[in-house]
Parts: structure tokens; C-alpha cells; sequence
């Protein structure tokens, strides 16, 4: 528009110089009350209403059909349908064919109302060429924005596919979790239950139903947790708290009860954590992952076995390792292992586990600006590495 003003006013139509100037100062109005009052529909249809208006006043200014008003009102058509809500194109349509049509019939009724403003033949000419190049130019750059809106669109679309059918996955994943892993413990636990109110055991055999008893007691505890964190997960979303702490005070009663676990199968739990310690992390998402890291490694190490919970500084992060001399992970389970598609496996002393706890501590560590890491060798043992951030 603004262009506009300098180019009509020395191409001797100072009429049009004038109404582009008007324009241009509106414009720059409804810019503003769009911009930073956020009246976007209002300033779209103010905006759009008032080109076709005085578009339809140049029309008498610059010569009619003979002149360039007819390819100014194609643009300004164009740039207003890419403007305009979608329920409002209706109304533009119907609104630019009744006043270019009824511009045509004033015109042949009465040609006498039409003024011609331009000096000669050759600026009617440089004018018809201008507006046609401007609405080239114009066209382009609306239609590379009409595209480029449609590819984000597109993408935005199929990013929202994906992330559907992830939550679907995750989805089926808990039904089989509920419908089938959990019925197993609840079902073992129904047997120990019913063998220890029969009162038909030796004492021998009353202890190793309650061993029984109190390790399916356990499993299902920490499956149902796990469970638990996971649900609420997806529907609140994480609830991140990063707070400075320290790392010895946030780990020990982790592993003291963890301990009591691991002895009762014969396993010697150990620890060395660095006191001094301390990153920014939420207290409740790391109990979360080294309980499982040292539950995973109770689960899968042998009776008289070991396992280490180191915590130390590495550079600028604090490293927290869970390793044992178990039996180690499959191969074939490795590349899956901190997603939702891993299956069910089962431990040494037959416990079973449904993959969702890993997927939760890498979650989990993620959350934190984390990293958890893993090697493992078969019959050799697994190590987990965790590093945080540490602060001063």
C-alpha cells in the first residue's frame, strides 16, 4: 500500500495516491489492534471491508475496466480469503462479485462517471504492468504461505498419528498387564493362602509357602506400584519437583529396605555412596528408579550372588551404579528394554516381572536431564549407570 502512494501519485493519479494513503494509515491501525489487542476477527473484517470499499472508489479514478482497479481487486480478493476465518469466505465471495459486477453495470449505464486520470497512453500502460507484476509478486509469496501452512498442518497431523498410536500401545500394554500378568501373582498368592489355612503343612513346608507367600507379596507390590506411577503419569503428566538434595539422605532408606529383600534370598546387597553429593533432582522419581534397578538386580541373581550400589562423582554429574553378578540380559531383549514392547520375564527364583519398571526408570531419569545406561554380559551380570547433574 504504501508503495503504492508515491507510484500513483507521479503516474498522475493523485486521487489514487490519496486513497492508498488512507489506507496504509488504517492498515497500519488495524495492524496494531490485531498485533498487541489481539482483535484478529474484527481486524480482519475491518481491514478487508475497507480495501473492497475503497478499491471500488478508485474505480472511478483510474480509468474502469480500461485501468489496473479490476487486478487490484483479484489480489485483494486472494489476500483476503488467506486472511479470513473460514466461515466468513461465503460472505467475501458473494461480497467481491456484487461490487465488481455492479461496478461493470454503473460503468456501461454510465460511462460519464468514470474519470480518467492518467497523463497519457504510456502511464496507463506502466500502471496496468505495476499492479500486474505487485499481484505476481503478491501471489506467490501467499500461495508459498497457504503451502507451507498446509505442510505444517500436515506434520503437525502426522506427529499427532504417531503419538496416538503410542498412547494406543501403551494402552494395550496395561489391559494385558491387568487382564494377564497381574491375574499370575494374584492367583499364586490365592494358592499360598489356601495352603497355609489348611493346616496340613510340616513345619518345614509352612516356612517355604510363607517364603513363597512373602515373594509373591512382593512382586505384585512392586508391580502394582509401578503400575500405579505409570497411570498417573499419563494422565496428569509428570509432576517434576527439582530440588536440591542430597544423594546419601534421598538413596539410604531405599536400600536399607531393599536389604531385607535381598537377604531373604540369600543375596548380599552393598553400598558405597559419596556423602557428600548432592544434584538437582525430584526425590520421588529416583527412590522410584534405584528401587527398581535394585529390585530388577535382586530378581535376576542367583542365591549367594552379589549386588553393588556405587554413587560417585564423574565430571560435572553425580553417577549412581546398580550392578550384579546375576545372569544377565538377553540379547534379544537389549535393544527393547526401556520401552513399553518388552515382555514378561521371570527371575531366578521364578519371579516375574513385565518390563514396566525399566521403561519407567529411563522416564524417569530422562525427566531429571539425566542419562541410564546399560551393559550386560549372560551369565556374567548387568550394570546400570545413572548420571544427574550435580549443583554445588
Amino acid at each position: 500500500m504504501a508503495f503504492n502512494i508515491p507510484f500513483n501519485y507521479f503516474s498522475g493519479l493523485e486521487a489514487t495516491a490519496v486513497i492508498f494513503a488512507v489506507l496504509t494509515l488504517i492498515l497500519v491501525y488495524i495492524y496494531y489492534l490485531a498485533r498487541f489487542q489481539r482483535r484478529m476477527v474484527l481486524s480482519v473484517a475491518i481491514s478487508s471491508g475497507l480495501v473492497v470499499f475503497l478499491f471500488a472508489v478508485n474505480y472511478f479514478f483510474s480509468a474502469g475496466i480500461r485501468g489496473a482497479s479490476l487486478l487490484s481487486f483479484m489480489l485483494a480478493f486472494i489476500l483476503i480469503i488467506i486472511v479470513s476465518p473460514k466461515k466468513l469466505y461465503g460472505l467475501w465471495v458473494a461480497l467481491c462479485l456484487l461490487v465488481v459486477f455492479s461496478l461493470l453495470l454503473i460503468e456501461y449505464h454510465h460511462p460519464e462517471l468514470i474519470r480518467v486520470s492518467y497523463a497519457d497512453e504510456k502511464a496507463l500502460f506502466i500502471d496496468i504492468a505495476f499492479t500486474y507484476g505487485t499481484g505476481i509478486v503478491v501471489s506467490f509469496f501467499s500461495l508459498f504461505y497457504l503451502k507451507e501452512a498446509y505442510n505444517k498442518e500436515k506434520r503437525t497431523a502426522e506427529q499427532k498419528t504417531i503419538e496416538l498410536e503410542r498412547l494406543n500401545d501403551e494402552k494395550l500394554k496395561l489391559f494385558s498387564i491387568i487382564s494377564h500378568d497381574l491375574q499370575a501373582p494374584l492367583s499364586s498368592l490365592h494358592s499360598y493362602v489356601r495352603l497355609i489355612a489348611s493346616d496340613r503343612l510340616t513345619p518345614d513346608e509352612r516356612k517355604q509357602v510363607e517364603r513363597g507367600l512373602a515373594n509373591a507379596l512382593h512382586g505384585s507390590q512392586e508391580m502394582l506400584s509401578n503400575m500405579l506411577v505409570w497411570s498417573q503419569s499419563q494422565l496428569r503428566g509428570f509432576r517434576l519437583e527439582l530440588v536440591r538434595n542430597n544423594i546419601q539422605h534421598v538413596l539410604q532408606p531405599v536400600i536399607d529396605i531393599q536389604k531385607i529383600y535381598a537377604s531373604q534370598k540369600g543375596i548380599t546387597l552393598g553400598a558405597d555412596i559419596d556423602g557428600a553429593l548432592h544434584a538437582l533432582i525430584d526425590r520421588d522419581m529416583l527412590q522410584l528408579i534405584v528401587r527398581n534397578l535394585v529390585a530388577n538386580a535382586i530378581k535376576f541373581t542367583l542365591p549367594g550372588g552379589l549386588i553393588r550400589v556405587i554413587v560417585t562423582q564423574s565430571d560435572t554429574y553425580c553417577q549412581i551404579v546398580v550392578e550384579d553378578n546375576g545372569i544377565g540380559i538377553p540379547k534379544e531383549q537389549q535393544a527393547g528394554l526401556f520401552s513399553l514392547k518388552t515382555r514378561s520375564t521371570y527371575g531366578t527364583n521364578n519371579e516375574r516381572g513385565i518390563g514396566l519398571g525399566l521403561f519407567l526408570c529411563n522416564e524417569y531419569a530422562l525427566a531429571q536431564r539425566g542419562l541410564l545406561t546399560f551393559d550386560s554380559e549372560q551369565e556374567r551380570g548387568t550394570r546400570f549407570c545413572l548420571l544427574l547433574p550435580l549443583v554445588d
